[in-house]
């Protein structure tokens, strides 16, 4: 699972997120997405 801190509503947000293990996080201030990737060869992208 994938779990995010929401600045505006101040609290914890859980995805599940992949089946393997995350490998690389990245996360963008202006667009607010967050792009996941894992070990399971998948990469999400969440907003």
């Amino acid at each position: 699972s994938l779990e995010l801190w929401n600045m505006v509503e101040n609290k914890r947000m859980t995805l599940n997120a992949h089946e393997g293990l995350i490998a690389a996080l990245a996360a963008s201030s202006v667009t607010g997405v967050v792009a996941s990737g894992s070990h399971d060869k998948s990469v999400k992208l969440w907003k």
